[in-house]
Order: structure tokens, then C-alpha cells, then sequence
């Protein structure tokens, strides 16, 4: 649909349409964090680190936006290591498996959350 159609859509239907969009792309998030991740997990790569503190922190920011609550707090600790790396250059590989189940925590976020819109979507 093009914008002059979006004009007389119900605004309840397009912030429903970008709220599954949002959600739709949530797995892409996480996978592009597990992938730095591993990148990060043989050794400090700035790049990877650039990329793992900036997905996380974009995620924080955009989950409260559509109040994906659940998502808010593991996505802020994620942000929060991803930016220390980020920022000193430094990695202590032994922050990796905790990085990892902080990633584990936002996956049982994510899927709490699409449960949850999938409710108030049926309901």
C-alpha cells in the first residue's frame, strides 16, 4: 500500500502493522548480536564490538518505544558490556559465555513478547 492509501488507514491498524514489523524483526537483532559475538569470542575485534554495543543499545531504545518491556532490561545489560568493550578496546574472553546468556535472556524476551502480541492480537 502506497501513502495515499496509508492515509485512510485506522491508526490502531498501522501502529498494530509496525508493531508486528518491529517484532517480525527482532530475531534478526539477536542473531546479528550472536554473531559478534562469536566473532568476539576469539579475541577483541572493534568492529564486532561496534556492531554487538550498537544493535543492543538500538534495541533498548526501540523496545521501549513499543513497550516490549520484557526486552528493555537484557537488551540494556547487553548494551551496557557491548559499549564498555567498545569504548576501552578491551575484552576479556571470559566475558563472553556470560555475554551469551545474557543473549539467551533476550531470546526468552523476544519470544515472551511475540507470545504476548500474539495474545492481545487474538484477544
Amino acid at each position: 500500500m502506497g501513502p495515499i492509501a496509508d492515509e485512510h488507514r485506522d491508526p490502531d491498524e498501522l501502529i498494530a502493522e509496525i508493531t508486528r514489523e518491529f517484532c517480525d524483526g527482532l530475531q534478526a537483532r539477536v542473531e546479528s548480536m550472536r554473531s559478534a559475538l562469536e566473532r568476539l569470542s576469539s579475541g577483541y575485534d572493534g568492529e564486532a564490538a561496534e556492531a554487538f554495543y550498537r544493535a543492543a543499545h538500538s534495541l533498548k531504545g526501540t523496545a521501549a518505544s513499543f513497550e516490549a518491556d520484557e526486552l528493555v532490561g537484557p537488551a540494556a545489560d547487553l548494551s551496557e558490556v557491548g559499549l564498555r568493550w567498545f569504548e576501552t578496546g578491551v575484552l576479556d574472553t571470559a566475558e563472553v559465555p556470560a555475554a551469551l546468556v545474557g543473549l539467551e535472556r533476550l531470546q526468552e524476551a523476544v519470544a515472551s513478547y511475540a507470545a504476548r502480541l500474539e495474545g492481545d492480537a487474538s484477544g
